[in-house]
């Protein structure tokens, strides 16, 4: 009985024009902002890739030079696009895409393109996750706000559970039609945007593409279920259908557009980012006001760890005495050493102030889905906060490797000369920046609460909208 309702629902479904306009609409939309997306994906990784090689020559033909001056000079990290930013470029856009690596320094990342892009430019760079999160919903209501009003309007109702039809079917019948119609619209673009990431410059690999394309599918279809829960939940609750796409267009406007915008406004407040100027200022203050006395225990040991180091050896402070070492390299390298926790430690604070930003918006979600799923779609898409971190940790421990390398050399080679040089081929011996995209468990930790909040969304529409359902629909 009930893929007999199925097909009927499904066969009114096709025949509705507004219905086949919107979704014609959402696949164009998604289509282009696919493309559009993809084409800002790809304009970025080939200029990361040509200023990296552009950084790597010049870093290399800087010829006979101090080591710690090339250290000043410093390096870029580059931080590649993640191929599935053309489906979701989340949070990417405002975090930066370059950091430089220099001595005594960790520095934030520049170049934001949402700051470097004109006003213009930022309307017109919308994404296909920003199409789905504010369309599916238009497209799940206008296919649900008459399913249960309309037809007792109409006093079809009435007639079809009087020749036998039971509620639960009817309900399960028109849930299914409905929420099949959205999810298979959200797939499609899902499916596309991972069959291009598999052709990206730095693509991940096929099984991690797969299981972040999986899981992003998963996620669309619970914010479905939930909208299709709330779109029968008020066609039930209410007599004429106007009334209920009237209903229905107000949660729209208010899940969809109204809150995200408030949840993250009051999370700004709540938890301030300070900006370029204010974090050089308060790095500085943190660093001055960690130093120790060049004569304090701390500081010796940090002398001979740096040497030990260096020479591959444990090396006792008796020996360290009788040494003749760069003095200047041996401070420099040192200094190092003891900034370390104080700079990683301090951008720790920075990122926790992001985390208390995220974990105000949930609070946000638990009036809206569509928050949940921001949250969860930028994880796996590999463009949340949480992503950002680990590339920029990534690039801290490069940091770190380069300017010891170039400490080393002056400290063990450098002793005695009154002005140091390392030679051409020098350059060669410091290692380059390499990076790879964070494992797909890292999206699943960061995303795990918002991804139970949309399963609880999905629940509880539904479950609401079947028990209004059963109490209201009588013959």
């Amino acid at each position: 009985m009930i893929s007999y309702i199925i097909r009927k629902e499904a066969m009114e479904v096709s025949r509705d024009g507004r219905t086949r306009i919107l979704a014609i609409v959402m696949l164009l939309l998604g289509l282009v902002g696919l493309l559009a997306g993809w084409a800002n994906y790809a304009d970025q990784q080939r200029n990361a890739q040509f200023a990296q090689a552009d950084d790597q020559t010049v870093f290399l033909d800087q010829g006979e030079r101090n080591p710690h001056s090339a250290a000043h000079f410093g390096r870029m990290a580059y931080k590649p696009a993640s191929p599935l930013a053309a489906f979701d470029p989340g949070a990417a856009p405002f975090m930066g895409q370059v950091i430089w690596l220099e001595a005594h320094q960790r520095n934030p990342a520049m170049f934001r393109p949402a700051a470097d892009s004109l006003e213009l430019g930022r309307l017109s760079n919308f994404s296909v996750a920003g199409i789905l999160t504010v369309l599916l919903p238009l497209l799940v209501f206008l296919l649900g706000y008459s399913a249960l009003a309309g037809e007792r309007e109409r006093g079809t109702l009435r007639q079809t559970l009087a020749a036998g039809t039971s509620t639960g079917k009817l309900f399960a019948a028109k849930y299914i039609v409905i929420a099949s119609t959205g999810i298979v619209l959200a797939a499609v673009t899902i499916i596309a945007s991972a069959v291009m990431a598999l052709f990206s410059p730095v693509a991940l690999s096929a099984t991690d593409t797969l299981v972040r394309a999986l899981g992003l599918t998963a996620f669309y279809a619970l914010y479905v279920l939930a909208l299709t829960g709330f779109a029968l939940l008020v066609s039930a609750l209410c007599r004429q259908s106007r009334t209920a796409l009237l209903v229905l267009l107000g949660i729209w406007a208010l899940a969809v557009m109204v809150l995200p915008r408030v949840g993250a406004s009051v999370a700004a407040q709540t938890f301030p980012i300070p900006d370029g100027a204010q974090v050089w200022s308060e790095l500085r203050a943190d660093i001055a006001s960690n130093r120790v006395a060049p004569d304090s225990a701390e500081y010796k040991a940090a002398e001979q760890f740096v040497v030990s180091r260096a020479l591959g050896r444990d090396v006792s402070l008796a020996e360290l005495a009788t040494m003749d070492l760069n003095a200047s390299g041996l401070r420099l390298e040192v200094t190092e050493v003891l900034d370390y926790a104080v700079l990683n430690n301090f951008y720790a604070d920075i990122y926790d102030r992001y985390a208390g930003q995220r974990d105000v918006r949930r609070w946000f979600a638990l009036l809206s889905p569509a928050i949940a799923l921001q949250h969860a779609s930028s994880a796996f898409a590999g463009t949340d906060f949480v992503a950002h971190q680990h590339f920029s940790d990534v690039a801290e421990v490069q940091r770190n490797n380069i300017v010891r390398v170039m400490n080393e050399d002056l400290l063990l080679n450098g002793a005695g000369a009154t002005t140091y040089l390392a030679g051409e081929n020098f350059w060669e011996e410091v290692p380059e920046f390499t990076y790879q995209f964070p494992p797909v468990s890292l999206a699943w930790r960061s995303a795990a609460f918002d991804i139970l909040l949309l399963l609880l969304w999905g629940a509880i529409a539904t479950a609401l909208a079947w028990t209004v359902t059963r109490n209201r629909l009588t013959v």
